[in-house]
Parts: structure tokens; C-alpha cells; sequence
């Protein structure tokens, strides 16, 4: 197939271009704000130079550079990462004639350590739940966190009319207007009954409301209160909400679970997001492998 030349179109325009594809495909406003930071230098560097004037040494160069910042191996690896998503691009789209983008390669991560609370943290902030209402709200947040695996967003948006109790279950919308089932524990239904029937609803038609105010809890509020229970419970680990979606994700491949139904569990379209949980220690490992190493069940 004819491949068209590209005439005048620089750097910036090509990022600007690559924006309203991402959009076009239904990007939501954070990724491509994050596309956005993440080309920020590139442009700047090369903003006003013509696309096909852009070589793979003049990107490598661009790479050296990131490499000197003083950033997380993460946030490297992205800047890089997104420079040759850019080229990847505008070649399948027929914007450039080079595919040098293949000569990009995306720096080596470190190993992943587990980002999942440990389920002694967990304990201990669930026993910092007294019995007065924040402790009947807290522990309900908790719980639910811990059982579904969902995002922070799809439990602050949580309606009385999205749960039912009866058949211990609940519909979140996590991520905008994407909406799943999660299921629930006899034990997460009562700290839902418990603090719904004692909760202050002043018209606020969210599960989780502000113990002070008339308004829904945010994503904020929800950090705070873990961080408050953490201090006062002495416990010096992951406690953010993220942290027990992990903590979801890892207890369930560690009890037995498998990978497909977790993925369904969590939300995910691609089993791939789902692996990226299971990061395990060198302990837990040994302790799946003396279950399932095939030399322990033929001379045990």
C-alpha cells in the first residue's frame, strides 16, 4: 500500500493529532491528560521539528536524557513508553514511512514488590472500629473494600438501590459508566446493614456518606480515614484503598483462586491486568510451591 508522505507536520502537531485519535477512541480526560505529561518534554525538545526530520538517534538521545532524571524507574520507563507509542502511530496511520519505532526499546523495570495490605493490617484496622458510628461506617468501607476488589471510585458512588443484601450482592460503576457485579460476604452484609441503619441519609442517596456534612464520602475522605486508623492502630504498612484491592487479588490467588474468575472479579477485559497483581514474596512463593511442587505429592 502507498504510503503518504507527511509535509509540514511537526512534533507538536503530531502529539495533538495522537490526542484526538486516543479521545476519538474513547479516552477519557485522565489518560489523555497523561499522554499529555508524558510528551510534555518530548515536545519540548522537539516540538517545532518537522516529524520526518525526528531520527532514532535523536530519540535515543531524548532516552539518555530521561534516564538522568532523578525519577522513579516507573515514571522513566512511561516517558520512554509513550515516545514509542507516538512513532508506533504515526506509522500504522501513514503519517511517517519509518518504523524505526521497533529500534525503541522500553528500559528494564525492577522487580515488583507486593502493593497488596497485609492481612494483619487489615486486622488491626478493622478492630480499631468501635461501636459508635464512624466505627459502623469504617468498617463497612473496609470490609467491602477487602471483598470485591473495587476501585475506590465504584465505592464511593455506591446507591442503597445498588446493593442487595438478600443475595449478597452489589453493582458498581467504576471508571465512568462501567458497571459489574461483585458479590459479598455474609460477613461485609452485616457491617452493610449495621451502618445503614444507623447512618444519617439527609437526602444524600450514596451508601457512604460524610459523618459531618450532607454529602456523599470522596476518595479523599476514604484516604484519610485509612490513615487516620493506621496511625492509630500502629500499623506501618500499605493501608491506601488501592492497597486492598491488591490485598483482594493476592489472598484470592493465595487461597486457591484462579486467574480467570479473579479477572472477571476485578473487572478486567484482559487477563494480562490481572497478573500484574499477583506479586508474591520469596516466602509466599516457597509456600506455593511446598503445596504444589509436583515433588511433594510423589514422596511426601
Amino acid at each position: 500500500m502507498h504510503q503518504v508522505k507527511a509535509k509540514g507536520l511537526t512534533v507538536r502537531r503530531s502529539e495533538e493529532l495522537l490526542l484526538t485519535a486516543v479521545k476519538a477512541d474513547g479516552g477519557k480526560l485522565a489518560t489523555l491528560a497523561w499522554y499529555h505529561h508524558r510528551l510534555r518534554p518530548f515536545v519540548e525538545a522537539y516540538g517545532d521539528r518537522e516529524i520526518d526530520g525526528v531520527t532514532i538517534d535523536d530519540v535515543r538521545a531524548y532516552m539518555a536524557a530521561i534516564q538522568d532524571k532523578e525519577c522513579s524507574a516507573h515514571t522513566k520507563y512511561s516517558f520512554i513508553r509513550v515516545v514509542r507509542r507516538l512513532f508506533k502511530w504515526l506509522f500504522e496511520e501513514q503519517h511517517i514511512q519509518t518504523n524505526f519505532y521497533r529500534k525503541i526499546r522500553l528500559p528494564r523495570l525492577p522487580q515488583p514488590v507486593p502493593k497488596g495490605i497485609e492481612m494483619a493490617d487489615a486486622a488491626a484496622l478493622l478492630k480499631d472500629c468501635r461501636g459508635d458510628l464512624a466505627g459502623f461506617r469504617d468498617r463497612a468501607i473496609m470490609l467491602f473494600l477487602l471483598d470485591t476488589g473495587c476501585r475506590v471510585g465504584g465505592l464511593c458512588s455506591l446507591k442503597p438501590s445498588d446493593l442487595d443484601l438478600e443475595k449478597r450482592r452489589a453493582q458498581v460503576y467504576e471508571k465512568g459508566d462501567k458497571g459489574r457485579f461483585v458479590l459479598l460476604q455474609p460477613q461485609t452484609c452485616e457491617a452493610l446493614g449495621k451502618w445503614l441503619g444507623r447512618r444519617t441519609r439527609n437526602g444524600v442517596d450514596r451508601v457512604f456518606t460524610s459523618l459531618a456534612e450532607a454529602r456523599p464520602v470522596g476518595p479523599n475522605t476514604v484516604v484519610q480515614m485509612l490513615r487516620r486508623r493506621a496511625k492509630r492502630a500502629g500499623v506501618g504498612g500499605r493501608v491506601n484503598p488501592h492497597s486492598w484491592r491488591h490485598g483482594f487479588a493476592r489472598e484470592w490467588i493465595r487461597n486457591g483462586g484462579d486467574l480467570a474468575s479473579l479477572s472477571n472479579m476485578m473487572g478486567h477485559t484482559q487477563m494480562a491486568v490481572t497478573m500484574r497483581y499477583a506479586v508474591f514474596l520469596v516466602d509466599e512463593h516457597r509456600e506455593k510451591h511446598d503445596r504444589f511442587s509436583p515433588v511433594s505429592h510423589l514422596l511426601p
